[in-house]
């Protein structure tokens, strides 16, 4: 049950945190859950966006959430399709 806390104590030693270089490499522990990112990059985009494109301050956070939600959306719609089409459809193609 503690298994993510674990590895986040493990990614986090006070070894491997000071013996990192941030801009060189990449930060220890998140190489398994680098791409739950997209939500705060979405939200964040949607955001400032929304907040320069809205008539009314009021919309901003409905018009905001709506974008965040398409934007992630359509990511996970194309990351779909690419796996289909190189796991399911390509090795059906002839070899010559």
């Amino acid at each position: 049950m503690n298994l993510p806390l674990d590895m986040l104590a493990e990614a986090f030693a006070p070894t491997t945190v000071l013996a990192w270089k941030p801009f060189l490499q990449p930060a220890p522990g998140v190489d398994r859950w680098w791409w739950l990112l997209i939500i705060p990059t979405a939200v964040g985009i949607s955001l400032a966006y929304k907040a320069t494109r809205s008539v009314e301050l009021a919309q901003v956070p409905r018009d905001a959430a709506r974008m965040s939600l398409q934007v992630i959306g359509a990511i996970v719609a194309g990351a779909v399709f690419l796996y289909l089409l190189v796991i399911v459809l390509l090795p059906m193609l002839p070899v010559d």
